[in-house]
């Protein structure tokens, strides 16, 4: 199998795991989301850097091929395991022009501590937007929020309903004009796209 049929069998298999309805703001379970599709195009969201400053998600990713990541911050062993795995790919996918753009519900404060470990950049989308308009949010049930704040000193996000949201991990790849090229989206937390399938998706984007 090619490369190229590779990546689209494994693309198809997790859209086929996954709901294709019409995008829910804040689905009831990490199985339920209606993530952003291939085709579709980047929609705009205020995030936070370490410092504070709020910006225009669309406006990072103007004109630049870019990877979009969300995971669930920090406190998370996976997610730290996840972003450390990019370091494989890092210098391939800067050589390529791809940046790496890391977001988290966690509040920008939390981010100096990721800081510098890799050609990414951390960003805080403590107001839920991001993770909302790619369609990959979801409510934790109250059990397991509470072991993670109790456990795992996990600082977790409420809406306005007093739910704790986190976002369903996920990885999508942008060309320059925005447009979904690559996604992956696992309701299972445990489970990351592998850096070289990501590097495989951004080579063959760049080749079109």
């Amino acid at each position: 199998m090619t490369a190229r049929m590779w990546l689209a069998a494994i693309t198809t298999l997790f859209f086929s795991l996954l709901p294709l309805t019409s995008h829910a703001r804040i689905a009831p379970a990490p199985e339920q989301v209606s993530p952003l599709l291939n085709g579709m195009m980047l929609p705009d969201a205020t995030v936070q850097d370490s410092a504070g400053r709020s910006l225009s998600l669309a406006g990072l990713a103007a004109d630049k091929p870019t990877l979009v990541l969300f995971y669930r911050g920090g406190w998370c062993p996976y997610c730290n395991a996840q972003l450390a795995g990019l370091q494989e790919v890092e210098k391939e996918l800067a050589e390529l022009g791809v940046q790496v753009l890391a977001l988290s519900p966690e509040p920008a404060d939390r981010l100096k501590e990721g800081e510098g470990k890799g050609r990414y950049q951390l960003l805080s989308d403590r107001n839920l937007e991001a993770m909302q308009a790619f369609g990959v949010a979801y409510a934790l049930d109250e059990q397991t929020a509470g072991r993670y704040k109790g456990k795992m000193g996990a600082r977790l996000k409420l809406d306005g309903e007093e739910r704790v949201i986190l976002p369903v991990p996920a990885a999508y790849l942008l060309d320059a004009e925005g447009r979904v090229q690559f996604s992956y989206v696992n309701p299972n937390f445990r489970v990351r796209v592998h850096p070289q399938l990501i590097l495989t998706a951004a080579r063959l984007m760049l080749a079109r």
